[in-house]
């Protein structure tokens, strides 16, 4: 009844591939059930496009590797299901804050300084600069979702023809397939040459 209606997509905060992280999260889902949902949503031919968050400050290495191999678990399942990769960014709390952060992170406290170009980047989480997540790490994550990107090119940017999906796929599948996510420095060309339009920053 969902597809009949018109539905084509369906957006779901996965959050993590890794079930302690969501537990901590109290996030009342598995990773199983992101599975499923990947599986019974191609069955009926409605997209998933499952969000990330990676970087958990309990141990952030753990989540990403675990979250990455998850979600090419996911793509193997359904290779049309979307992917949103955020790096993790706290949010503030009146009272304890989420992962333990209290201490080793410090919010702004002025309407001035929430505002410059530092904190816009952290509330948009295009860069939070969390003290947890080490620059290789970060890079790791970055390098990943930009051979995903290629691998698996979006369906909501309208100029992508068929030959050019095509291309993009044939340029980054050695990457993808032997997991050689560092420097994808031709991708990143590729993909602005062609302005790529990401739904993270830019969805239907």
């Amino acid at each position: 009844k969902i597809r009949d209606s018109g539905c084509r997509m369906v957006f779901t905060g996965a959050e993590s591939g890794s079930d302690w992280v969501l537990q901590q999260m109290s996030k009342h889902l598995t990773t199983a059930q992101t599975l499923e949902l990947a599986e019974r949503s191609k069955r009926w031919g409605i997209i998933p496009e499952f969000s990330f968050i990676l970087g958990n400050p309990n141990d952030p290495e753990r989540d990403i590797r675990e979250t990455i191999a998850f979600i090419r678990r996911l793509k193997t399942i359904n290779p049309d299901c979307e992917i949103i990769i955020y790096h993790y960014t706290p949010t503030p709390q009146r009272n304890k804050s989420y992962g333990g952060i209290d201490g080793r992170f410090e919010f702004p406290e002025t309407l001035e300084e929430w505002t410059s170009a530092e904190w816009y980047h952290f509330s948009v989480r295009t860069d939070p600069r969390t003290p947890w997540l080490k620059s290789r790490w970060k890079r790791q994550i970055d390098d990943f979702e930009t051979v995903m990107k290629a691998r698996y090119p979006t369906i909501q940017d309208r100029k992508i023809t068929p030959s050019l999906r095509k291309a993009l796929q044939m340029l980054s599948d050695w990457r993808y397939r032997f997991r050689v996510y560092t420097h994808p420095l031709e991708l990143k060309l590729a993909l602005r040459l062609i302005s790529y339009r990401d739904p993270k920053m830019q969805s239907l």
